[in-house]
């Protein structure tokens, strides 16, 4: 292995709450509930696949790009006053970077959330951090996972992902990467190349090397 790969929501950044909250409003707001089981039929987007969820639930009374617009504008203000980091995100990235090994932020969130959720962390904490709007197809397609990979300069099937929802956790397989599948609220099916956690709280690089004796390798294809 010779990089890190992580999503971002919900796997980094404890935002699954408050895409919740935000969901919850843009729908109250027109009338229509929203509860955790909506929120899991979106989970780890894309935004047009929560759009179109939307659109359904509430009868397409709105214009093609209204949810996606409310939710963002929510979102940013969100992300910035109420954000936190996972427990042991910041730990586990500090860890392998002291360590020579390389990081990226991957997201199916647009570049502007994504910048919002960076500042949150110290400078320098990723070595490239991949949005929605860096990539022609996004997750569950392989590109961003790709993308990353070509920008750290590291051969694909030598990193490893982190991801918490099964668009993620495909995006991530397809793409030729070990992949690490945070299951705090998603169940998913047994693959070679998957290993399933409760949370990232019980991830160390110590424990990592146990898994993957081969992770601190030449960084570089």
């Amino acid at each position: 292995m010779s990089a890190l790969l992580f999503d971002m929501d919900g796997t980094v950044i404890d935002s699954e709450p408050l895409w919740l909250q935000a969901e919850i409003e843009v729908m109250g707001a027109l009338g229509f509930s929203w509860d955790a089981s909506d929120q899991l039929n979106c989970l780890g987007g894309p935004m047009d696949r929560t759009e179109r969820y939307m659109q359904e639930r509430s009868g397409h009374i709105k214009p093609y790009g209204y949810f996606r617009d409310q939710l963002n504008l929510s979102m940013k203000s969100k992300l910035r006053k109420d954000l936190e980091l996972i427990p042991n995100a910041l730990t586990l990235i500090s860890q392998a970077r002291v360590n020579g090994l390389k990081t990226a932020l991957v997201t199916a969130s647009g570049k502007e959330l994504m910048n919002i959720a960076l500042d949150k962390f110290p400078k320098n904490s990723f070595d490239a951090a991949i949005s929605r709007d860096d990539v022609v197809k996004t997750k569950p397609d392989p590109d961003p996972y790709l993308k990353a990979a070509e920008l750290l300069n590291v051969d694909i099937e030598k990193c490893l992902i982190f991801e918490d929802s099964q668009t993620g956790v495909n995006s991530g397989l397809s793409s030729g990467a070990k992949v690490i599948a945070i299951s705090h609220i998603n169940n998913f099916s047994t693959h070679q190349n998957l290993r399933i956690v409760k949370n990232l709280s019980d991830i160390s690089l110590d424990l990592l090397l146990n898994w993957y004796p081969d992770l601190i390798s030449v960084g570089t294809k």
